[in-house]
């Protein structure tokens, strides 16, 4: 098996990444029922529907950030004018955050999911994120997401272009639909 470098994705391959994930999504969960999306393995790890909340809340804060960096309207912030600095960031979060990771990492406050049961359009409701964002992709230029520097919603000291910050929110969606699947493997998996 061919591990995928997903710091050198173009915003073409980043595109297509994303409809690919929207149909592994579909394929893979869109079928379980809420008691299936809500079971968990343990009450410390994640349930199906939380892997996918914390996706939403995570590419809600990256979609946003990057756009906020695209538009050119706001001043450019110290740690944005530092230069190499968010080539070695970006680079560094993208590996850290690709599926075949071994290293797990606490998730920030603001992209914690509920620890309540979540609703059964979570996973339309991610799939439909996806499709947002590759609308978005439609509407950039790569050179220009290549040299705009945005801020990491996450950290406020990390900065990254905004495409690592694409191929970053490809990375973390892969980890976390494998984080996924992998519930749905558990022995102890509710059936249909």
């Amino acid at each position: 098996m061919t591990l995928k470098d997903y710091t050198t994705l173009s915003l073409a391959e980043v595109r297509a990444e994303l409809e690919a994930i929207a149909r592994d999504t579909e394929t893979s969960f869109g079928s379980l029922d809420i008691r299936q999306l809500n079971w968990r393995p343990e009450a410390t790890r994640w349930s199906v529907a939380q892997c996918f909340e914390h996706l939403l809340a995570a590419n809600r804060l990256m979609l946003q950030a990057a756009s906020d960096a695209m538009d050119g309207t706001r001043s450019r912030t110290v740690w944005e004018r530092i230069p190499v600095l968010p080539g070695l960031w970006g680079r560094m979060l993208i590996r850290s955050q690709a599926p075949n990771g071994a290293r797990k990492f606490k998730t920030s406050a603001i992209a914690q999911p509920a620890a309540s049961d979540l609703p059964a359009d979570i996973v339309a409701r991610f799939v439909a994120q996806q499709d947002e964002a590759v609308r978005r992709i439609d509407a950039q230029d790569e050179g220009q997401a290549a040299r705009v520097i945005m801020t990491s919603p996450f950290i406020r000291v990390v900065t990254y272009s905004v495409l690592d910050g694409w191929r970053l929110m490809v990375s973390h969606d892969r980890r976390h639909l494998e984080q996924a699947r992998r519930v749905t493997e558990s022995p102890e998996f509710p059936k249909a």
